[in-house]
């Protein structure tokens, strides 16, 4: 009788402990379902092959070769292999997905990752540990006064007021390895750390893509009913000034109902890519209001094809079939007009896959015949002067003579004298110096430079610093250099 009741008390505590971990099993399921569930929409991944008929992501080899025989003219690329790789990149971007968001249709970019949805998760992971980057319910994203305008430390605009704002977007593949390697972490990178001597993140996969996407909402129309909005007028034959939007004295008007007249200057909205604000985009914005138009003024394109990463950069254009310096008459020349849309097809290039001609050359292009390659986006780089590249070019300088970072005969100082790669190579996490960004104008300089020694290079990537967060989820704040 007594081992029966045992028998029977057993029985009773395995039948209780099933329950509980099928009521667990259970629980977690639901949870992991109520995650999935609360997708507004999924982010499409890059296709696997371009307009170009080149797969995507590119052979690293194949992009090389292009490289090799890149060659410039008033120094801009005119290379058509890489003019048109940077077109078909644009092409894949901005093209419809059957993906939307409040009855509007997105374009693959706009179905991307935030640096805000990754952190996000990182939270969110803390509370499930199922939590995948994927489950994060997103729109897409808070329009900010961009980090790279923490460069100078000077008349950033306040929060909520107008400007030219954005946020950073991942394509599947990039987001994802910065959410399971912990790269927002400030410990992650502190962890990296080894006294005397290089360190690196792990390389983002050849398939990433980071982009800079930059808008202008439009909130105060003038007395006949159109918004204006800044447009380039071109450097006028001098780059080596700051350059910013405020003194361009050139404008054009958009029209949200009505139609394009070029000859009153008024575009209507149909040829800018653009998107209906959201309340909670809304609220982020002092002057705006749920339903206003934000327009894209440009963006910054990145791809991790090549070790160096590919680069390109596109803004609105009044000519996009003549456009102004950075962009020509070549590169606009090889722009596939029948696969873009009419608001996509509005926009000049800029690209750059070396950092000076000829490529990489040894010792910076010292010599005579070495020419700058530049590729800057004017919303972005034209109006930053020399404060701006102060810390970045005194860190080259304290171990190079002046010499060096010439390019041919010509000093590059300020933004419109900027490439790209140059100015990304030199991303890296300074722990005494946390946030701080070394801003470098278009030269070349080593990836093994003594400079970059006690410091953590972060791939080419400096979001991962504007980003950087402590284990609490709290922002790390940008620190001047100590």
């Amino acid at each position: 009788m007594f081992k029966r009741g045992i028998t029977i008390a057993l029985t009773f505590l395995i039948l209780v402990s099933c329950r509980t971990e099928d009521s667990n099993t259970d629980n977690k399921s639901k949870e992991k379902s109520q995650l999935l569930s609360a997708n507004v929409f999924e982010a499409v991944p890059m296709p696997g092959e371009l307009i170009t008929g080149n797969p995507y992501p590119t052979d690293s080899t194949t992009i090389k070769k292009w490289v090799s025989s890149s060659s410039e003219v008033n120094n801009l690329e005119t290379n058509r292999n890489i003019i048109s790789h940077g077109w078909g990149i644009w092409q894949a971007l901005t093209e419809f997905t059957d993906q939307q968001i409040n009855g509007q249709k997105l374009r693959r970019f706009e179905t991307w990752y935030t640096p805000d949805d990754i952190i996000t998760a990182y939270k969110n992971r803390k509370k499930n540990d199922q939590v995948e980057l994927h489950h994060v319910k997103r729109n897409r994203g808070e329009l900010k006064t961009l980090r790279q305008f923490h460069a100078s430390m000077k008349a950033l605009p306040k929060p909520g007021e107008a400007g030219v704002i954005g946020f950073v977007k991942y394509d599947p593949t990039a987001a994802d390895h910065i959410f399971e390697n912990n790269l927002f972490y400030q410990s992650t990178l502190d962890e990296m750390l080894v006294k005397g001597r290089i360190a690196n993140i792990s390389n983002f996969p050849n398939s990433g893509v980071s982009l800079k996407p930059v808008f202008k909402v439009l909130t105060k129309p003038n007395a006949d009913g159109v918004y204006s909005i800044a447009a380039w007028p071109g450097d006028g034959g001098k780059p080596e000034r700051p350059f910013g939007s405020k003194e361009w004295n050139h404008s054009v008007y958009v029209t949200e109902d009505g139609e394009t007249d070029r000859s009153q200057n008024i575009y209507s909205i149909n040829d800018f890519i653009h998107f209906k604000l959201d309340k909670e985009q809304a609220k982020q914005r002092k002057d705006a209001k749920a339903g206003d138009y934000a327009v894209l003024l440009g963006m910054h394109v990145t791809t991790r094809e090549i070790t160096r990463w590919s680069w390109q950069t596109f803004w609105w254009s009044e000519n996009p079939d003549k456009p102004y310096s950075p962009s020509s008459s070549i590169i606009a020349g090889y722009r596939p007009i029948e696969q873009l849309d009419r608001a996509a097809n509005h926009y000049a290039m800029a690209v750059a896959y070396n950092m000076v001609q000829p490529a990489q050359a040894e010792r910076g292009g010292s010599g005579k015949n070495a020419a700058s390659l530049y590729a800057y986006n004017p919303y972005l780089e034209a109006g930053f002067g020399l404060e701006v590249f102060k810390e970045g070019n005194k860190d080259v300088r304290e171990y190079y003579p002046k010499s060096y970072q010439k390019v041919g005969e010509k000093m590059n100082l300020y933004g419109m004298q900027t490439n790209c790669m140059s100015c990304h190579g030199q991303a890296r996490y300074d722990p005494q110096s946390v946030g701080t960004h070394f801003y470098l104008t278009d030269q070349y300089f080593s990836m093994d430079a003594p400079y970059f020694k006690n410091k953590v290079k972060v791939d080419f990537t400096w979001s991962i610093i504007g980003n950087l967060i402590n284990d609490n989820e709290e922002p790390i704040e940008i620190e001047k250099k100590k």
